[in-house]
């Protein structure tokens, strides 16, 4: 008998998110689908892709996934190999155990099933995200680039419209603050460009280290709270800091280049109730919803 991979998702998860991945052959996998909450997390879902299911895959990379549908039904989406995808509304659950075991069997019928006219972005609601960051070194040098750019762009300008009277004077004084400006932003970003971290939304544990051989692994409950200082004029966030304080009095910096505050932010679940204290270029303005 077969043994396909499969997981599971819960409606606090975010896409690309599973956990109990393992290799599970027919039976095993009936008794996942039957020991997993349906009717626990019904009420609190909407329908989409990504939600409580339960995913298997195939040795051929093909992709059957169990989720939630309106009236106490079950939608039923298979992605092939080949990204295509389709789905079917299946009745109860004895419907989705008998699409498992034809999936298993080899003798799936896809005529059922209604195919999707656009395959785009599909593969992240099936496929597990390791959900680790690293350093974006080369946004760090492009930042740095499009920052001399500016200077000269200022310089030029300036030197038109003062007629140049500065022209000897002027260029140079520039160069020479925007050299060191732009090297005090380098040298400081760059030190840390080691930093990783692994932390998704479902899951409260997390890891963090200042370099892949030195992680330690935190809660998100042990947080006291999250200082967040933006810096930056865009949504990269580059320049943007973020100062976790956990109950101990152990906090850990993150860095904009190594995660974004809108990606951040989005790995907290309400209930955790950790609190937001929200400063723009050190000036405190708000605090945020807790988290």
């Amino acid at each position: 008998m077969p043994q396909f991979i499969s997981k599971l998702q819960h409606n606090t998860y975010e896409k690309g998110e599973f956990s109990d991945e393992q290799p599970r052959n027919l039976d095993e996998t009936i008794q996942l689908i039957k020991d997993f909450p349906w009717d626990l997390e019904r009420p609190l879902t909407d329908i989409q892709l990504t939600g409580p299911s339960v995913t298997i895959q195939d040795d051929g990379i093909n992709y059957l996934k169990l989720g939630l549908y309106f009236g106490g039904k079950f939608c039923v989406y298979y992605l092939d190999k080949n990204n295509h995808l389709y789905d079917y509304h299946a009745a109860d659950i004895e419907a989705v155990e008998k699409l498992v075991a034809d999936f298993f069997n080899q003798m799936f019928d896809l005529r059922v099933f209604e195919k999707y006219f656009f395959n785009i972005g599909n593969q992240p609601h099936f496929v597990t995200n390791k959900f680790e960051y690293h350093v974006k070194v080369g946004k760090i040098v492009a930042l740095s680039l499009s920052l001399l750019a500016y200077t000269a762009v200022f310089s030029l300008l300036f030197l038109k419209i003062t007629e140049g009277r500065w022209l000897e004077v002027f260029p140079i004084l520039m160069m020479v603050i925007s050299i060191a400006a732009i090297s005090y932003f380098v040298a400081t970003n760059l030190k840390g460009r080691h930093q990783y971290i692994q932390i998704s939304k479902g899951n409260n544990k997390f890891s963090y280290g200042v370099d892949e051989q030195h992680i330690i692994v935190y809660d998100k409950t042990d947080i006291r709270v999250i200082l967040y200082n933006q810096n930056s004029r865009n949504r990269s966030g580059i320049l943007d800091k973020c100062e976790i304080v956990f109950n101990n009095g152990e906090t850990i910096t993150l860095s904009g280049a190594l995660l974004s505050g809108d990606v951040f932010f989005n790995k907290f679940d309400e209930k955790l109730g950790i609190p937001v204290i929200y400063t723009h270029r050190g000036v405190f303005k708000n605090k945020l919803n807790q988290f």
